[in-house]
């Protein structure tokens, strides 16, 4: 006997309406119930071939809720043909973070998706796992050279996120011809700390160069879709070319490393002397990190 305080039924069977606004708030409300409404996967996973765009939405929305019940589904989703229903798919795989681990290798098919939301989306989902997702380093390595700004940047944040086993990969492309990709690296490298010593001969190689490559064209992506960022991370908007810029991620790499990079210091002193100020701005305090006790 159904409970009568139980709103599950009657929101299931709203997913059946004729009138499309009432499929979607239907789903909406399923989703805020979470993994309590898990007996209500298979009509939500059914609302996912609804001729409706916003109720597929809705519905693959409620199914990234449901935690990790929905693993096999969110699985399918990640190559459903709408692509609002793949980003969905990948925001929630990327909020169960390890207990996601089951989807490595689909994820970093997704890694290539057309759509450039979905596979960043993808990228942060994998950095969310931790140093369970040191399979996926080739994937996301390649991942960095592509031309999707927030690929780019969160495929590198996933690397850093990784650990140890991904500074080969950081490294080498601490040497990429693209000054906006050895930026990229060296920013990840500074966000791992301490972990990162083994970079410094190469941080500091590509601190006191001044490369001539310019950077390819990249496009911006950002969020499951227009009105949601999946995260804060954005492309750089100020008006520092991409090698000054390379250069002054690598001074702050270096400091964030801290006492370790003492070999660092005579290319610190000189770099406080740049005329581009944000290098010299970032050389002085990773000066002040250096020597920290």
């Amino acid at each position: 006997m159904a409970n009568a305080d139980d709103p599950l039924p009657d929101l299931v069977r709203a997913l059946r309406s004729p009138i499309p606004d009432q499929r979607v708030r239907a789903a909406r409300s399923i989703g805020r119930l979470g993994w309590l409404a898990k007996d209500s996967l298979p009509p939500l996973v059914n609302a996912l071939k609804d001729e409706d765009a916003g109720v597929r939405e809705a519905a693959a929305q409620a199914v990234g809720q449901m935690g990790p019940e929905a693993l096999p589904q969110l699985v399918k989703m990640l190559s459903h043909k709408d692509k609002y229903v793949r980003r969905n798919a990948v925001w929630a795989l990327g909020k169960l973070g390890q207990l996601a681990k089951a989807t490595l290798n689909d994820l970093c098919e997704v890694l290539r998706d057309a759509d450039p939301r979905t596979a960043a989306g993808a990228a942060q989902a994998l950095g969310n796992m931790g140093t369970d997702a040191s399979d996926a380093i080739p994937a996301l390595t390649e991942a960095m050279r592509g031309t999707n700004i927030v690929l780019c940047r969160l495929a590198a944040k996933a690397l850093s996120q990784i650990g140890r086993p991904a500074l080969p990969a950081l490294i080498t492309h601490l040497k990429h011809r693209d000054p906006f990709i050895r930026g990229e690296a060296a920013l990840a490298l500074g966000w791992m700390g301490p972990a990162a010593a083994a970079a410094i001969p190469t941080l500091i190689e590509t601190l006191r160069s001044a490369g001539k490559a310019s950077a390819v064209a990249h496009t911006v992506a950002v969020g499951p879709d227009s009105r949601t960022p999946a995260t804060p991370v954005t492309a750089p908007q100020h008006n520092t070319a991409p090698d000054e810029l390379c250069r002054a991620y690598a001074a702050q790499a270096l400091g964030r490393i801290g006492p370790a990079a003492v070999s660092a210091a005579t290319a610190l002193a000189q770099a406080v002397t740049d005329p581009n100020e944000h290098i010299s701005t970032s050389a002085r305090l990773a000066i002040k990190q250096v020597q920290a006790v």
